[in-house]
């Protein structure tokens, strides 16, 4: 595999074909809107973690266990979501499209940069990429 310019491939799926110029920005599009959702996610976790510990004294390590089961699905669920993304991601990237890896990058780049100064207080303890 090699770097190259194009407007046919086939993206993730056998459905997700692009044979056009519009399809091919179109599928550029999706990615980016795929990079935003997933640093969504992931700034979501963030907050959510942040308000806990704020919200709440230190747990010592003994009670951990006694928690709410219902409030510690959430996380891994999230988790499960932005690491199912990512990889989404990297594998978008590695169509080698160049097209496609370039609007994976910048979406990555443009909606983390957004949700840092949105947020710039919260610490990006959830990092997933692959």
């Amino acid at each position: 595999m090699s770097f190259h310019f194009g407007t046919e491939e086939t993206i993730l799926f056998d459905f997700w074909k692009t044979e056009t110029a519009v399809g091919i920005a179109v599928s550029c599009l999706i990615t980016v809107l795929l990079a935003f959702f997933m640093e969504t996610i992931r700034f979501f976790r963030d907050y959510r973690k942040a308000q806990i510990q704020l919200s709440q004294p230190p747990i010592a390590p003994e009670d951990r266990l006694k928690r709410s089961p219902q409030l510690d699905l959430i996380d891994p669920l999230l988790q499960l979501f932005q690491l199912t993304i990512a990889y989404f991601l990297m594998l978008i990237f590695m169509t080698f499209n160049v097209y496609l890896c370039f609007f994976t990058v910048i979406g990555e780049i443009f909606a983390h940069l957004l949700y840092r100064t949105l947020y710039p207080h919260l610490n990006s303890s959830s990092a997933g990429h692959c």
